[in-house]
Formats: structure tokens, sequence, C-alpha cells
């Protein structure tokens, strides 16, 4: 009878350099492929004061830009449905509050009449929002 010696197995290995470099290829792969979006908003230029204020802000924002648009909730609307759509969502929200976010480039007159449209509309209060001037 013949007799068979067994080989001792060795353990299988990993490699983990070369694991380890293939993560950090695909790392920077990943980072120079990807698109880092930046979300576009509508720019304002709010006025300065010199008071400290909130920065908590109702979910009821009314954005006004330079040139006159008026967004409600990042929405762009037409100025004559203002009142409908500020009618509607403050039916929905348990806050009476609404936010005036306008750039101070904008005439005053749409100021005025987007705070009266919020009040007619139902709005118990109103905020409007300013920056602090640097250095105070």
């Amino acid at each position: 009878m013949l007799r068979f010696t067994k080989k001792k197995r060795s353990r299988p290995q990993i490699h983990l350099t070369a694991l380890i470099d293939i993560v950090f290829l695909l790392l920077i792969f990943f980072l120079l492929a990807s698109n880092f979006i930046k979300q576009q908003g509508v720019v304002i230029i709010v006025p300065e004061i010199e008071s400290k204020t909130s920065d908590e802000l109702p979910d009821l924002v009314v954005k006004i830009d330079g040139e006159g648009n008026v967004y409600v909730n990042e929405v762009i609307i037409d100025e004559n449905k203002l009142f409908t759509v500020l009618k509607i969502k403050l039916k929905n929200t348990s806050q009476n509050t609404v936010v005036i976010h306008a750039d101070r480039r904008v005439q005053y007159d749409k100021v005025m009449h987007a705070i009266d449209t919020a009040k007619l509309a139902g709005a118990e209060y109103l905020m409007l929002v300013t920056k602090q001037k640097p250095g105070e």
C-alpha cells in the first residue's frame, strides 16, 4: 500500500497593502468624478441693521429679489397671485407668521404691497429679514 505524505496547506493570505491601494484609488476616482452641486437660490442683498435679531424663521417666506420677482418658499409666483398663495399656505400651517425677505434694491412699494397682502391673507405676525452690520 502506498502512503501519501500530507502536505501542509498554507493559509490563504490577503495582501492588505494592495487592497488599501485599490480602496484609495477608488476613493480618489469617485471624489474626482462626482459633481458637487451648489444649490441655486434667489440672490438677495438685505438691508443692514445694528440691533441683533433672531435666526429662527417660520415656514412661510416671501422673497423679493432685486428685479422685483416674488417668491414664496423659493417658488416664483406672479405678484397678482400672492394673496391667493399666502391665503392657502396660511390656512395649511399652524403658524400665522410671514417672513418678508426683500432685496434692498427693491422699490419700497413692492415691499409694502407684500406686507399688505400678507396681512390681508391672514398673517398675524410679519418679520422683515435684515443683516447685521459688520463690526457690530
